[in-house]
């Protein structure tokens, strides 16, 4: 009786171990399959933060450039006030210059308008250089939101592409276990 059950034992040990690799196999090949699910998970998680930080960036700068054009504006809007003020001096200068006596007063007069006339001068040079480097500024502004445009656009497109891919993969893959029942299912027949 013993032998008969050791026998009987020994020649079912095969299948069972063969049940149990095929097991073995199936738990392998679902694992490589989530670990690879969650891969592109992250993967996806990571490109959509990434697009989202380029949006915040193109906004800011958006936000900038507006600002800059502000300042730019009012900037100009001085320059062409100070111009109208030094126009205005320096006729003052020219009539007192042909109105000129020689008196004490009319020649302090005729220095300090010199002075004021020199000073809007130097105020309209700043202004204008001040105007140039918002200028550059806006200029260098609308260079950077062009760039993150097209690398956004790059991200969104590769998104796509990776999407479509996934698609495509889990497409074939439930193609294959389809496939798979079916085999199984034809060899039960």
């Amino acid at each position: 009786m013993r032998t008969r059950l050791t026998l009987t034992l020994l020649l079912l040990l095969p299948f069972f171990t063969n049940a149990q690799s095929s097991m073995q196999r199936q738990m392998q090949a679902s694992n490589a399959m989530l670990r690879q699910q969650n891969h592109m998970f992250l993967q996806q998680q990571q490109q959509q933060r990434a697009l989202a930080t380029m949006m915040n960036n193109i906004e800011t700068k958006e936000e900038k450039l507006a600002k800059e054009e502000k300042k730019r504006t009012k900037l100009q809007e001085k320059t062409n006030q100070r111009e109208a003020d030094l126009k205005t001096k320096t006729e003052e200068l020219k009539t007192l210059e042909t109105n000129a006596d020689t008196n004490a007063t009319t020649l302090k007069a005729i220095e300090k308008s010199k002075k004021e006339v020199a000073k809007f001068e130097e105020k309209i040079s700043q202004s204008k250089t001040e105007i140039e480097k918002s200028s550059n500024k806006i200029q260098d502004l609308q260079n950077q939101i062009q760039a993150d445009k097209i690398k956004k656009e790059e991200l969104e497109k590769k998104h796509e592409e990776e999407k479509k891919a996934k698609e495509e993969e889990k497409r074939l893959k439930e193609e294959e276990k389809a496939k798979k029942e079916k085999e199984k299912q034809d060899k039960k027949k």
